[in-house]
C-alpha cells in the first residue's frame, strides 16, 4: 500500500516512520514544504510539495494535524483522492471530525483512529488504538489486521463515546498535570522540594515532566476541543474544593473514604502491585 502523510509534526513524523517499516511506500506532506523534506530526509522517504499532491497518489491518507485543523483538511483532502481509498486521521477529539466525515459525498473509505499513545513509543506491542470507523472497508480491513499482528490493540466505538471516555483519560490526566504544573510554578521552596523527594512525589513529578516534552497546545486543544472535557474538570474541582474544606476542617476520615471507595473501584490487589512497581522502578535508576 502506497501512504500520504498529512502533517510532519510529531506524531506525523512517527506515522511515517512506522508506515515505512511496516506497512508500505510512504509520501509525506506538511504545510511547510520545507518541513515535509526535512522529516523525508531523515526518514528515508518521499516529501510531497502539497497535501493534495500526496493524497492522489495514495491508497491510504492520514491526516496528522493540530485537531482545530482536522476537518477542514480531511474535506479537502477527500476530493483530492482516488475512489476506494482510505481516508484515517488521529484527532484526539472526535465529534467534529466525524461529523464532517459524515458529511463527505466521496467513495472513499472513511475511519478516525485515535493512538492512545505519544511519539515516543518504540513498539506497538501493547498498545491501543480507538477507532471510529465511518465507512470501513478492506483497506481499513488490513491496516487494522496488520495492527493487531504486531500487538497492538484496537477498539472500536462511536465519537461521542470516545470523546466521552477520553474526557476521563485523556483531559482529565492532562488537567490534574497541568494543574500540579501550575502549582509548582507558584511555589518558592518548588526547587529546593525537587531535591527532596518522596517516592510517590519523585514518580509524580517525572510523569509531570514528561509533559513538557510535549506540544503545549496539544494540550490545549484537548480540553477545548472534546465537549466533555469541562464536566470532567468540573468533577476534579469538586473533589479538590470538597477535600480541601474537609481538611480545614480537621477531618481526616474523609481520606478513609477515598481509600475505601478507590479500592472497591480498582482493587486491592492491583494497589498493591502498583505500590511495588512503583518502587521497582525508582530504585532501578529508571526514575531519576
Amino acid at each position: 500500500m502506497r501512504f500520504a502523510i498529512i502533517g510532519a509534526g510529531a506524531m506525523g513524523k512517527w506515522f511515517a516512520s512506522f508506515a515505512k517499516q511496516n506497512l508500505g511506500e510512504v509520501e509525506v506532506a506538511d504545510v511547510s514544504a520545507a518541513k515535509a523534506r526535512q522529516v523525508a530526509d531523515e526518514l528515508g522517504v518521499k516529501a510531497a510539495e502539497t497535501g493534495a499532491e500526496a493524497a492522489a497518489r495514495a491508497d491510504v491518507v492520514i491526516v496528522a494535524v493540530p485537531i482545530t485543523k482536522t476537518p477542514d483538511v480531511v474535506k479537502s483532502l477527500a476530493k483530492c483522492m482516488r475512489k476506494g481509498s482510505l481516508m484515517m486521521d488521529i484527532a484526539s477529539a472526535k465529534s467534529d471530525v466525524v461529523g464532517t466525515m459524515r458529511e463527505l459525498d466521496v467513495e472513499l473509505e472513511l475511519v478516525s483512529i485515535h493512538p492512545l499513545f505519544g511519539p515516543g513509543a518504540a513498539t506497538m506491542s501493547g498498545k491501543d488504538f480507538v477507532v471510529v470507523p465511518v465507512k470501513p472497508g478492506k483497506l481499513y480491513a488490513e491496516f487494522k489486521r496488520r495492527l493487531v499482528e504486531l500487538g497492538a490493540r484496537v477498539t472500536e466505538m462511536e465519537a461521542e463515546e470516545h470523546d466521552r471516555i477520553m474526557a476521563i483519560s485523556q483531559c482529565l490526566t492532562h488537567f490534574v498535570l497541568l494543574s500540579y504544573l501550575s502549582a509548582l510554578n507558584s511555589m518558592k521552596d518548588s526547587r529546593r522540594a525537587k531535591q527532596l523527594c518522596t517516592p510517590m512525589s519523585e514518580a509524580l513529578l517525572n510523569l509531570a515532566k514528561s509533559v513538557l516534552a510535549g506540544n503545549p497546545d496539544l494540550y490545549g486543544e484537548v480540553q477545548v476541543l472534546n465537549r466533555y472535557a469541562q464536566l470532567t474538570r468540573s468533577k476534579l474541582m469538586e473533589a479538590c474544593h470538597s477535600l480541601d474544606v474537609a481538611f480545614a476542617a480537621r477531618d481526616i476520615k474523609v481520606a478513609r473514604k477515598i481509600f475505601s471507595d478507590s479500592l472497591k473501584l480498582l482493587g486491592r490487589a492491583d494497589a498493591q502491585a502498583a505500590y511495588k512497581q512503583l518502587y521497582k522502578y525508582l530504585e532501578s535508576g529508571e526514575g531519576t
